[in-house]
């Protein structure tokens, strides 16, 4: 039983982690730089499309952040990807504690070697999980 609760709730967070990430069904409207319509058509239409509009939606953001940054393309982009892998961090660190404390807590009880290499784990995930928060604005406080 004690084995079977942590199991579950991977299962549970991983169901729901996936359902988050497809929940989104809107279709992209793809504008090119001159605002004229690109129609893509055939069976990769749609992931194309996608990918057209991420890479605009990407520079706009850059664009954005460099005109808030004074002009410096180099600093907006550093502060765009700051705050990408500060988005995603969160999913990743969660996963890999409920690893680190399967092996801390489940597999640790019978094998000592994992129940320190769990808590190891642990407790660098969240030192990165607090570095990974503070970037983006030790960065943005120093830059600006």
């Amino acid at each position: 039983m004690k084995k079977l609760l942590p199991l579950l709730g991977v299962l549970i967070t991983i169901i729901l982690s996936v359902s988050v990430a497809f929940a989104s069904g809107d279709e992209p409207e793809v504008v090119s730089s001159n605002d004229s319509k690109i129609e893509i058509s055939g069976e990769m239409g749609n992931a194309s499309s996608t990918t057209i509009n991420n890479l605009t939606s990407k520079d706009k953001e850059i664009e954005e952040y460099t005109k808030a940054l004074k002009g410096n393309r180099t600093n907006g982009t550093v502060l765009y990807y700051l705050k990408q892998a500060r988005l995603y961090s969160y999913p990743v660190i969660f996963v890999l504690m409920v690893i680190a404390s399967l092996n801390y807590f489940i597999i640790g009880n019978k094998k000592l070697e994992k129940r320190e290499n769990g808590f190891r784990m642990l407790v660098t995930l969240v030192v990165g999980l607090i570095v990974f928060q503070i970037l983006p604005l030790l960065f943005a406080i120093l830059v600006a």
